[in-house]
């Protein structure tokens, strides 16, 4: 493996780093804690546009893009070591959203959408997850159906990051058995929003429901229907390296406040830090992100070389950097003891936010199953 990045993934990685000075880390703590939905979309499009400015939006944009893969990575973790919920929304937005416009959508059609996107003009959403439905044993329960030369569309969405704040929807569903995408956007008739879901962590990032009740799009607003499933496969699999990556972020900043905490204060006449069970605490805590970072720019070289093991190799970085950061975050807490379980500061709220990996996306149990899955068929 080559994990020697070039000279463009290194100016990148400075660019964002020159973004985000003093000021805007204090104005991205506070959004964290007490952000309100107006602040979050106001906050997310102001660095939207200072990204796209950067040329942070458009490395690795569709399925096309993915030798870019592991460089797009190391610029990735930048952003997520500073802001957890800056990270998912913007990368909702120009990974997952843009890669399915770009990646899947007639370029006369949808070009102007993608163009919006990538000079950090629009903000998207991509709705994939429904609610559970007793006695429905499909894959998705949202379709659509021809008419007046577009398409009806109806069904229920659940745990939409950045439906809130969105000016394009990418809503998966069925035409016929056939996949399919629809491009909503939030003033359209029968489409209506839950109020923003309070989440556990990640206070920063605005999630909702949606329910599309007989909502009529133009044909050139659809995607598809597809003979396939690659989109649902790539949206998913885009996703877990977000989140892989998400949870190294929140593993760096965690290590930084445990250690900037142990060297600032003592504990029975010494510094926290000279504790010898405080040492072993901290290098623990690295041993978890080096090994993570590891195996996650792995599964993005696999899959930048177009490799058969890339998507089981993805699955067992996303349950292991998941895993990580949970111990990880658990680690840096103990070590601040009661200052860390007062709420508001970084370790408390990486703790909140560290089981978010494990449950979205493609789930630790369901992962695991594909992992065996994989190992039973390749290794007999």
């Amino acid at each position: 493996m080559n994990f020697e990045w070039t000279d463009r993934d290194r100016e990148l990685k400075a660019q964002v780093k020159r973004i985000f000075d003093e000021r805007a880390r204090k104005e991205l703590d506070v959004l964290e804690d007490e952000g309100t939905e107006a602040t979050i979309k106001a906050v997310t499009r102001r660095y939207l546009t200072l990204l796209a400015e950067a040329g942070y939006l458009t490395p690795g944009v569709g399925p096309q893009r993915r030798e870019e893969t592991l460089g797009l990575m190391a610029i990735q973790e930048e952003l997520a070591q500073i802001s957890g919920s800056l990270f998912l929304s913007v990368e909702v937005t120009a990974r997952m959203f843009a890669g399915i416009v770009k990646g899947f959508g007639d370029p006369s059609r949808t070009g102007e959408v993608t163009e919006r996107v990538q000079r950090g003009q629009a903000i998207g959403a991509v709705a994939v997850s429904e609610p559970s439905r007793p006695g429905f044993s499909g894959s998705m329960y949202t379709r659509a159906r021809s008419d007046k030369g577009g398409y009806v569309v109806s069904g229920d969405k659940d745990f939409v990051t950045n439906g809130p704040i969105a000016d394009y929807l990418a809503v998966f569903g069925r035409i016929e058995d056939k996949l399919a995408v629809f491009l909503v956007e939030p003033g359209d008739d029968g489409l209506s929003m839950s109020p923003r879901l309070k989440t556990l962590g990640y206070n920063g990032l605005a999630v909702c429901s949606l329910k599309l009740n007989e909502v009529l799009l133009p044909s050139d607003r659809v995607l598809g229907p597809f003979e396939n499933d690659a989109a649902l496969d790539f949206v998913r699999l885009t996703e877990n390296f977000i989140l892989c990556v998400a949870s190294l972020g929140l593993m760096h900043r965690s290590i930084f406040s445990a250690k900037a905490h142990a060297a600032r204060h003592e504990r029975e006449g010494k510094s926290v830090i000279a504790h010898q069970e405080v040492r072993f605490k901290l290098a623990e805590m690295l041993t978890l992100l080096q090994s993570s970072q590891l195996l996650t720019y792995r599964a993005g070289w696999l899959y930048g070389n177009s490799d058969r093991e890339a998507a089981t190799v993805v699955h067992c970085a996303k349950v292991f950097t998941a895993e990580a950061a949970e111990r990880v975050s658990g680690l840096a807490l103990q070590i601040m003891a009661g200052q860390g379980y007062l709420w508001g500061n970084a370790v408390e709220r990486c703790y909140r936010e560290a089981k978010y990996a494990a449950l979205a996306g493609t789930t630790s149990e369901r992962a695991r199953m594909s992992i065996a899955d994989d190992l039973l068929a390749r290794y007999r």
